[in-house]
């Protein structure tokens, strides 16, 4: 279906073009005369070959004019019965290869800026605006002098002269419009596909067709030059090598850019087309941009492109692509409009016409760079797709191993699109200890989990699994359940939900064992009432939240990472005490943190200070401890503990990595300008330069920024000073409290 889309819509921009290319023919014609308007083709020729009365349009004889090039004159008579009152305008569509106008001996200007013989002008039509004053009752008298030379058809068209604004509105606009700014804009669409197909091969390295093509743009875009640009700046003979070379080597990267398309590009085919391309420019250039070398190699590229048409129909009949079809249509379409241009080289068509290879070239070049750069969205959209899949299930691998040793129960549960109900794709060992299923049959049948349900739980459990997937909602749910082989048990899960690329709606939850809690709650109900419970079972419930997230960021994570480093075999067994001394030095942190309610930073350092002093006890070194707290705010326990962590970690640093003998700890507050500050220095070994950015600082660093402090090393000799600066201590203790 998309095939027949892109092909139709290929059809029917190809006929657009040939429309266009229709006009630029018709529009060459001989325009019939409106009301206020003139048309003159009867002029009196001044040549090598002597004076002569022609009709316009006129070619010239090769007798008229050198080889190598000069000057003609075409004298034309206009009798007017009026004097004009508004300017007059003189429009041609045609003067080859350039010319300048002259009204009654009065010099009104060139098709261009410049002298004649650098001049351009034989694929632009001309428009010459005139004061009334210049213009006479009577017989006046019309002038075109023309620069020809042997390398094109020279002449001059039919001379209309009227109404500036009329004449110009509808007889030149339409004409220039076809013949100059639309070139125009298409040698820009042809820069702008060529700088972006490069890029792209140059990051992607692996798809040819990017190449050829973007070469084949640039290429036409400079061939287009000779069309465009009436007064070039470089030597006019170079320029007229360049544009020609330019659309011949253009020709022959399309033949490249199409047979990668087809996937049929070989080595010896890529050798060839360089070598012609070698060879075009100097043939070109040794016979000084005759028409017979252009004819000739115009010969060769039509042979060429019979041949590579007969083998891309039956390319596109084995494998019918959209794209293969259009390059076959355009291939046929330039193959006849080379053809006429070729006849167009040889003299054998009328002076007023237009060349149609710019157009239909550019046409296929927009077409096959519209197929590359739809292709190439569709492989970038298809990439992302998979990149956020891969991210997505590296997330969830790596979720699935650390929750795997977190005492709580995980799970993910998933509803397709349509589905009647959903399924379990995940469940950890905790979550299987709890429950005493197989793990295996639930992932098969979510009910499994439905046969060791209290009576009381089916009906919520019954309406989650069966209930339409947009309006699924699973709220923190409290269930009794009675595990395989166990006694009843109280679980509590909760869930947070998103969707997924595909439509699905994915659980992520947890499970936690609720038994012990259940029955001090009904224990406490016989001695307190239903507030006082309440509170009590809100207050345990925020500390044992707030703790099992400190001894997941703290302790637990450490014995996770000490786990998966003694699996794989990165620890030797002498190391461990070393890292059970430090997870148990954290694990006092915490407790003495926040198991005390209104605990100040001050206490907590001299709790740390004791139990330091006990650890360093005939170790060998020394610990100075100051501090100097008065007037200090009392801090959120949170911030406490991040200080302390700090502060172990630079100890730590101290003692083990610097071999330091002598640590002083200092901790002060300056009511004055609210400041806190701690400081950790050691007479160690110091730290090499550059300062590595090891885990240690970046913890620090971090444990700083979650204070609202600047953290900062100080190198001294001997030794390395950690300093930890809280500013405006007391605006952050107003702001936590809120």
């Amino acid at each position: 279906m998309n095939n027949r889309l892109s092909l139709f819509s290929s059809l029917i921009l190809g006929s657009f073009l040939l429309l266009v290319v229709l006009g630029v023919f018709l529009i060459n014609k001989e325009v019939p005369a409106l009301a206020k308007h003139m048309v003159i083709d009867q002029a009196v020729l001044t040549g090598l070959a002597g004076p002569r009365a022609v009709s316009l349009p006129h070619v010239l004889e090769t007798s008229d004019f050198l080889p190598k090039g000069s000057r003609v004159r075409y004298r034309l008579s206009v009798n007017l019965s009026e004097a004009p009152l508004t300017p007059v305008g003189v429009f041609v569509s045609k003067m080859s290869l350039s010319g300048a106008l002259f009204v009654n001996g009065q010099y009104i200007g060139n098709c261009a800026h410049g002298p004649l013989e650098t001049l351009r002008c034989l694929h632009k039509p001309s428009f010459f605006s005139t004061t009334k004053d210049i213009w006479q009752l009577g017989e006046n008298t019309v002038e075109f002098e023309i620069h020809a030379n042997a390398r094109q058809m020279n002449g001059l068209s039919p001379i209309q002269i009227g109404e500036v604004e009329s004449l110009y509105a509808n007889n030149y606009r339409m004409g220039n419009w076809l013949k100059t700014e639309l070139l125009e804009g298409l040698q820009w669409i042809s820069v702008v596909f060529g700088l972006l197909s490069l890029a792209v091969y140059v990051i992607l390295r692996k798809e040819p067709a990017f190449l050829w093509f973007g070469l084949t743009c640039l290429m036409h875009a400079t061939g287009l030059l000779i069309v465009t640009v009436s007064s070039p700046v470089i030597d006019i003979n170079f320029f007229n090598w360049m544009g020609i070379t330019s659309r011949l080597v253009s020709i022959t990267l399309i033949f490249l850019t199409m047979l990668s398309l087809f996937d049929k590009l070989q080595r010896w085919m890529v050798i060839s087309a360089l070598g012609l391309m070698v060879s075009v420019p100097i043939v070109i250039g040794l016979s000084r941009v005759s028409n017979i070398s252009i004819q000739f190699i115009l010969s060769i590229l039509i042979i060429i492109s019979l041949f590579l048409l007969f083998k891309g129909v039956r390319w596109a009949f084995v494998s019918p692509t959209s794209i293969k079809i259009t390059v076959v249509v355009m291939t046929v379409v330039m193959m006849f409009t080379g053809t006429a241009d070729w006849l167009r080289f040889a003299g054998n068509s009328e002076f007023e016409g237009s060349f149609f290879f710019p157009y239909i070239f550019s046409a296929m070049l927009f077409i096959l760079g519209t197929f590359l750069i739809r292709n190439l969205a569709t492989l970038l959209k298809q990439t992302r797709e998979d990149r956020e899949q891969l991210q997505r299930r590296a997330v969830e691998r790596m979720a699935y191993e650390v929750t795997q040793n977190i005492p709580v129960g995980t799970y993910t549960l998933i509803f397709k699109p349509g589905a009647a109900q959903g399924r379990f794709l995940f469940v950890s060992q905790r979550f299987i200890e709890l429950t005493g299923l197989n793990r295996q049959d639930l992932l098969d049948d979510p009910h499994v989990f439905k046969q060791i349900l209290h009576q009381k739980a089916l009906p919520d459990w019954e309406t989650f699994m069966n209930t339409r997937s947009t309006h699924r909602m699973l709220s923190p749910k409290e269930w009794p359940i009675f595990p395989v082989g166990g006694e009843m048990r109280w679980v509590r899960t909760e869930a947070t939900t998103r969707t997924l690329p595909d439509g699905s709606t994915l659980f992520e939850g947890v499970l936690f064992d609720r038994t012990e809690v259940v029955k001090a709650r009904a224990e406490s109900d016989r001695i307190r009432n239903e507030l006082q419970t309440q509170q009590i079972e809100q207050s345990r419930l925020k500390e044992r939240e707030q703790l099992l997230r400190d001894m997941h960021d703290g302790f637990g994570s450490q014995l996770a990472s000490v786990r998966m480093m003694a699996e794989k075999g990165r620890i030797r067994p002498e190391q461990f005490p070393e890292f059970l001394r430090e997870i148990t030095a954290d694990l006092h942190l915490v407790v003495d943190t926040l198991g005390q309610h209104h605990i100040t930073l001050e206490e907590a350092l001299v709790d740390m200070h004791h139990r330091l002093g006990m650890r360093f006890v005939g170790s060998g070194h020394q610990l100075h401890w100051k501090t100097h707290l008065d007037g200090l705010p009392p801090l959120a326990s949170n911030k406490i503990l991040q200080a302390l962590r700090l502060v172990q970690e630079a100890l730590n640093n101290a003692f083990k990595h610097a071999r330091a003998k002598h640590v002083w700890f200092s901790a002060q507050f300056d009511a004055e300008n609210d400041v806190l500050t701690l400081s950790v220095r050691d007479d160690g070994q110091g730290m090499s330069e550059p300062i590595s950015r090891g885990r240690g600082l970046s913890n620090m660093q971090h444990r700083a920024r979650e204070m609202g402090g600047q953290f900062q090393l100080v190198a001294h000799q001997p030794g390395v000073e950690v300093l930890l600066r809280v500013e405006r201590v007391s605006l952050q203790v107003q702001e936590d409290s809120k």
